[in-house]
Order: C-alpha cells, then structure tokens, then sequence
C-alpha cells in the first residue's frame, strides 16, 4: 500500500500550472462532497421540505444541466475562459450561500435549478480553459489528476458534512463552507495565465456539436459505457438491499473501497488514452469489464449463503471499478480527440451529456430492469453494455474521419473568439 506522501506524489503534480488547476478542483470537490453528502439532510431538517420534494428539486437540477453543459461550452468559446470560469464560481458560492436562507419549497425550487445550471457549465469551462494551457499529449493523464485529487476532496467534504449533521444548530454549515470553497476556486482561477483559445472560423453554425450525428453517436454509445455509475451507486446497493441476504453495513464499505480504488488507480489508467484510437480501445475494454462485473452481480441472484454472496459482490464491486477508471480515461481522450481546436467548450459540454445523461434516467430504467427480473435483468444489461463495447471503436473512427474531412473547410478567414 504507498504511502500518503506517495500517493500525493502521484496527484500533484511538479509544476506551478498544474498545481494551480489541482488547487481549484480541491477547492470545488471538497465544496461539493460537503453538499452533496449533506444536502438531503439539510433541506428536509433545516429546511422542512419533504424527501420527495428535495428529490423532484435534485432532479429538475439535473434537467438543467442538459442545456447549460452545452451553452456554457459555447460561451467559453467565444469569451475569456478563465473570466467565465471565475464569474461561475462566484456566481455558485452566491447560490450556495442563499440556500441558508430558504424558506420553502417553492424558493428551493428556483434556487436549485439556478444552481444546477451554472454547475454544470463549470465542467466544460474548466476543460476548454485546460485545453490551452496544457499540451493535447498531457490533457488525459491530467485529468486523471484531477480526478483522483476529486474524490480525495470529496470524501473530506463528506466528513465536514457528517461533522455539521451532528447538532442541528450546525446544519447551516453545509451550505456556507460549499460557497466559501467556491469562493477560494474563484480567487485561485484568477492566479491561472488567460491562455490562447483558437479563433472561430466564418460561417460556422451555432449547436454544431449537437448538429455533428457521428459526434452524438459517440456519447451515445459512451453514455451507455458510463451506466457503471448508476450500478455502483443506485443498482448495485438496491439490489443488494432487496434481493440478497449481504449484511447492510457492508454497502458503504463498498462505495469507500470503490473511491479508494479511483484515488489509487485512476492516473495509471489514463496511460494510452491520449489519442482517440488509444481511448477507443480503452473504451471497448472497459466495457467488457463492465460486463464482467455485471454478470458477478448476477450470479448472485442463484446462491443464498451469505458469505459467498457478499464475497461475490466485494469481487463484482472491483471489477467495476476498473471499468469505472478505464471510462472515464476513455472520455477525456475521446472529448478532446473528437473536438475541433476552435470549439472545444461547446463539444466538450456536449459530450459531457453521456454522464449528465446517464445521471437522470439510468437509476430509473437500470434499477427498474434488474429489480423486476433479477438474473436476467443483469444478464440483459451486459448484453447492451457488450454492444456498446464493440461498436465504439468505429463509432469513434467515423467521427474521427469526420473532424479530418471538416478541417480544410475551417481555414480561411475567421472571426475573433
């Protein structure tokens, strides 16, 4: 097992920049896991909303997302990004810190899609202000980084959060440290250099990503490689919960081991996945991994001594976790890889919909499908995820071929971004 001073080793990296954009996405990840662990607790005991209305507000949040993801990746084309992303951060510690003072159901409401809105536009800010500051070889492995370096700040969020849900005088902590941390992520974006962002060639369309079939074909078939998600955190514990005799305390444990996991391991998975032949292979792969743990998952469903059933779940939950790390190294080098230079916020926010996509009706029809028909519902799972797998190789080449046979179009003359 490294060691902790090891294993910031492998997460931080040596020079100013990049240490600056591990910084910022500290900040927000610890931000977000004190929210996000606490939020639930904190609207329906501070607040008094019912759990389905947090639940309906959660979700309307998450509605929200499958257009600001792209709209704010357009803006960033077309205006400072590190401005953007600063203005984003100040403008969410603005709506984190007025949680504090919601009153009803009604208020939450409004304020919650407010938020979820601008949330959602930071992701693809903060990868096309990425993309000009660090060369096209280094993006992938970085973003590794910063995805270990989140879910090292999210599990701290969640402890400031069980510490704040111990009195309910101390409720009101969760949303005031979130903004507070969104204020830091806002000062240290503006410690970043501008960067130099391409110019936008004349005559090209607005929503090009989501009018580009063969792009949307990719995150289609990537939103379906991404279902890992959904099984880990809704699928797999509902399951488990209901169906299997798997002692309860032991499904925590699994989501711990599963973010251990991704600390540990997500930078050593990135290796390859610069190009996009490289993360469509990496892709493919994690799809047959996926499948694996889902048919381990399903194997359960015909024993009943709980040792073996528990011990099946803990092997099935690491098998998914190395889908889970090979995916998301597979996404980066396919939203980068598959973006033209002079629009990379709006394809990078369009193919952030595979995760956003995945987040609003996976829990539904996944957790619907393998409740209702047990074996043969993880069996029929597999079977799309298997599909999945084979077909994305060419269904990223033809985009790739795509993006090649568009560029000589797109010299010429060109307007200011």
């Amino acid at each position: 097992m490294p060691s902790l001073a090891g294993l910031f080793a492998k997460v931080i990296p040596p020079d100013p920049l990049r240490r600056k954009l591990i910084a910022i996405r500290l900040a927000e990840s610890i931000g977000k896991g004190v929210f996000i662990s606490g939020s639930v607790v904190y609207f329906t005991l501070h607040v008094g909303l019912s759990a389905g209305q947090v639940g309906l507000g959660l979700s309307a949040a998450g509605f929200a997302g499958l257009v600001s993801s792209i709209v704010f990746g357009m803006i960033a084309d077309r205006m400072s990004r590190r401005r953007l992303l600063c203005i984003l951060f100040v403008l969410l510690a603005i709506g984190f810190g007025l949680y504090s003072v919601v009153d009803s159901a009604a208020k939450f409401y409004v304020l919650v899609m407010c938020v979820g809105f601008l949330e959602y536009g930071t992701s693809p800010t903060n990868s096309a202000l990425m993309g000009t500051l660090v060369a096209p070889e280094e993006r992938v492995r970085l973003k590794a980084m910063m995805r270990s370096v989140f879910n090292i700040g999210f599990s701290v969020g969640i402890g400031v959060a069980a510490a704040a849900a111990l009195s309910p005088k101390l409720l009101v902590v969760i949303p005031l440290t979130t903004a507070a941390l969104m204020i830091v992520a806002a000062i240290l974006v503006t410690r970043l250099p501008e960067g130099e962002s391409k110019p936008i060639p004349s005559g090209v369309k607005r929503f090009a990503a989501v009018r580009d079939l063969p792009f949307l074909g990719v995150i289609g078939v990537s939103m379906v490689l991404a279902s890992h998600m959904t099984v880990l955190l809704v699928a797999l514990p509902l399951w488990a919960l209901n169906r299997t005799s798997v002692p309860h305390f032991l499904i925590p444990l699994l989501l711990i081991f599963n973010t251990v996991f991704v600390i540990l391991f997500q930078v050593r998975a990135s290796k390859g996945a610069e190009t996009v032949a490289g993360a469509s292979n990496t892709a493919r792969k994690s799809g047959y991994w996926l499948a694996g743990g889902l048919l381990i998952i399903a194997a359960t469903a015909l024993a009943d001594n709980v040792v073996l059933v528990s011990a099946t779940i803990v092997a099935a939950v690491l098998i998914l976790s190395v889908a889970e790390i090979m995916q998301a190294a597979s996404a980066w080098g396919l939203g980068f890889g598959l973006a033209p230079e002079h629009a990379q916020g709006e394809y990078l926010g369009a193919f952030d919909l595979h995760v956003i996509t995945q987040n609003i009706i996976g829990p539904a029809i996944l957790s619907g499908i393998v409740v209702a028909f047990g074996f043969w519902g993880w069996v029929a799972v597999a079977a799309m995820v298997l599909v999945a797998a084979s077909v994305i190789t060419p269904v990223a080449r033809y985009s790739e071929r795509r993006l090649a046979a568009t560029q000589p179009e797109q010299v010429g003359d060109v307007v200011a971004a």
